[in-house]
């Protein structure tokens, strides 16, 4: 069977991170559509009050844990399915960003950012993979950023995670095509969360997360490998950094205010 975009009908949509900004809004949103929504972070109240605040069409149903405990997402999981049904759709979405300063780097900033961002995307996938595999059917979106497409300012922990997630996606989408399970991977400019406070340099329009869940809803209907946006921002960023290094980190640097002395 051919990979495809999952429906409600197909089973729920479990989106991780789902506590605030895109996820909250994507959960929302799909909910809209018709989906059963289990949102999961590790705020177990904040999840319970998106959850019981939602009235509109579908459901949302909060289910805690934390995305860095490998056997806790294995059993997240199977609680999930087990209560509400078959996760038809999973957007990996859960992430943080840390300020790294080159100069005087951290490295717990390191590790942490490693640990929520990749590791955590790694345990939702080894307790997904298997079980759609098996069903021969299913859909995953990896939520990656558009930093994953080449080097930025004080992003060298969170823009190195995120870019492993685009390759990590790309493997996802050549092995388990056989299997009918489509991935896919996510790529947004700037988007209006608290994460964006920390960044010092400009950031060129940026979209409210309502916007981003849009997109990312519109995206999740479609076959295709990236869903990236805003394109007059994503595109002109993947151009920048297809030209020759010595061009491109230059004009990187010019561009966000790093070409100036200390």
């Amino acid at each position: 069977m051919k990979p495809r975009a999952m429906k409600p009908s197909d089973g729920i949509a479990w989106v991780t991170g789902g506590s605030s900004g895109i996820g909250e809004a994507l959960a929302r949103r799909l909910a809209g559509e018709g989906w059963t929504v289990v949102i999961s972070a590790r705020s177990a109240g904040k999840l319970e009050d998106i959850a019981k605040a939602y009235t509109g069409r579908g459901r949302i149903i909060a289910h805690a844990v934390d995305l860095t405990d490998g056997q806790g997402v294995e059993d997240a999981v199977t609680a999930i399915e087990e209560a509400h049904g078959a996760i038809a759709l999973a957007v990996l979405n859960a992430g943080i960003y840390l300020s790294v300063n080159a100069e005087n780097p951290s490295f717990e900033d390191y590790k942490k950012t490693f640990d929520v961002n990749l590791s955590g995307t790694a345990a939702c996938l080894c307790a997904l993979t298997p079980r759609m595999s098996d069903r021969r059917s299913g859909q995953i979106a990896i939520v990656s950023s558009a930093t994953a497409f080449g080097g930025m300012p004080t992003s060298s922990a969170y823009g190195a995670s995120k870019a492993a997630l685009v390759n990590m996606a790309g493997c996802l989408r050549i092995e388990l095509h056989r299997y009918g399970v489509l991935c896919q991977v996510i790529t947004p400019g700037f988007v209006e969360t608290p994460a964006q406070d920390d960044n010092a340099f400009p950031k060129p329009f940026m979209v409210s997360a309502e916007t981003a869940a849009k997109r990312i809803a519109s995206g999740l209907k479609s076959k295709r490998f990236e869903i990236t946006f805003p394109r007059r921002f994503t595109w002109a960023l993947k151009g920048i950094y297809a030209l020759p290094y010595s061009w491109s980190l230059g004009l990187v640097r010019k561009q966000t205010g790093w070409d100036k002395p200390v």
